[in-house]
Parts: C-alpha cells; structure tokens; sequence
C-alpha cells in the first residue's frame, strides 16, 4: 500500500488547482490509475514532480483530491436525484438515462470509480474502500426508490433486494460496455433492458 508522505508548508501554490485536477481527472479516467505514470502526469498538468509531490503529496494523493472533485459532480448529476426524488419508479428511469450519458458523452469510458474496481489491491487499499463505498451507496439509493415505489403504490413490496440487486447489476453492465467501447447502438440496448425491466415491476392502474 502506498505510503501518503505529509505535504510540508511551503510558497503559495503558482497554479489552478482546480484546472489540474480537471487534467489528472481525465487522465486517471482514461488510463486508470496504475496505467498513469508520474510523467504523464507532469506532461499533461505542465508540473513537475517535485510540485504534484508538494501539493498533493503523492501520486495517490492527487488521485484522492480529484476524486473528490468528481464525486462532486456524480453526486450532483446522477447520486442526490436518484436518493431526494419523491418519485419511485420514475426516479429509476430517470438515474439510468442519465447514467448513460454520464458514462459515454464527451469520449467517457464508464464510471471512473467503478473502472477503478479493476485495481483492486486489497481490503486495505484506499482505491478499494473508496469503490466499495460507492457501490453501496448505489445498491442503496436504488433500494430506496424502489421502496418509494412500493409506498406510491406503483410496485408491490416483494423482491426489493434482488430488484435493487438486478438493477445494480445492470449499472454494473452499463459501465463496463462503455469502458470496453462498445457502439452507442449496444450501450442503448442495455438501456432499453433495464427500461423495460423496471416498467416490468409496474402494477396495472385501477
């Protein structure tokens, strides 16, 4: 595991963090994190080594800080409407429309936390516990909407864990597709099955 060395106090930093982070953001996103070496790094944010080291500490520092600020976004973007929707059924279909579009527009290659599960290096890593947290907080949310559902009455209230589980599954499925470059015409195919799952959980009006 990675050692994260403390920063020492030094001049007022000579860039803009947030455009950095942007850059090593989109790196890490498109190479991962152990597929990124400390050069690239220095190339693509025009620091040198010494400098990231300084501010962030450490390579795995300056991964923490921008997931940090991408965790900003996916809570804003895709997280906090799915958990504070008054919506059941219809939040879930909103969440994966979105979902789609988070994982594909602009070049994206899936969910950069979820492509950070390929790196897993153990129950003590940082990199692990961090898509861990996430993960759950998805099966969570989708729970809760699902159980919203069931209180609008738009659903019965049987199967709630392996609905949430199935549709996880299917985030899951999302992600990896996009990772993989698979066409537009397959990453809405999968779409189109989770739509149709969850109209499948409906229960007839009247």
């Amino acid at each position: 595991m990675e050692q994260t060395p403390t920063v020492t106090p030094g001049r007022p930093r000579s860039f803009d963090e947030g455009r950095v982070l942007d850059a090593a953001l989109e790196l890490f996103w498109q190479q991962g994190y152990r597929g990124t070496s400390t050069r690239q790094l220095e190339v693509a944010l025009g620091l040198s080594q010494s400098s990231l080291y300084n501010a962030f500490g450490s390579k795995h520092g300056l991964l923490a800080a921008a997931l940090d600020r991408y965790e900003a976004r996916l809570d804003a973007e895709l997280l906090r409407p799915l958990e504070y929707s008054d919506q059941g059924l219809g939040a879930i279909d909103a969440f994966l429309d979105a979902l789609a579009h988070w994982v594909t527009h602009d070049g994206r290659r899936g969910c950069m936390i979820i492509n950070l599960m390929a790196e897993d290096g153990g129950a003590s890593d940082a990199i692990t516990q961090r898509t861990r947290a996430y993960r759950q907080r998805v099966r969570t949310a989708l729970r809760g909407s699902l159980e919203r559902a069931a209180r609008l009455g738009e659903t019965d209230e049987g199967s709630l864990d392996a609905r949430a589980e199935m549709l996880f599954g299917l985030v899951l499925g999302l992600n990896i597709a996009a990772r993989g470059g698979a066409a537009r015409s397959e990453i809405d195919g999968l779409l189109a099955a989770a739509h149709h799952a969850v109209a499948g959980w409906q229960l007839a009006a009247g």
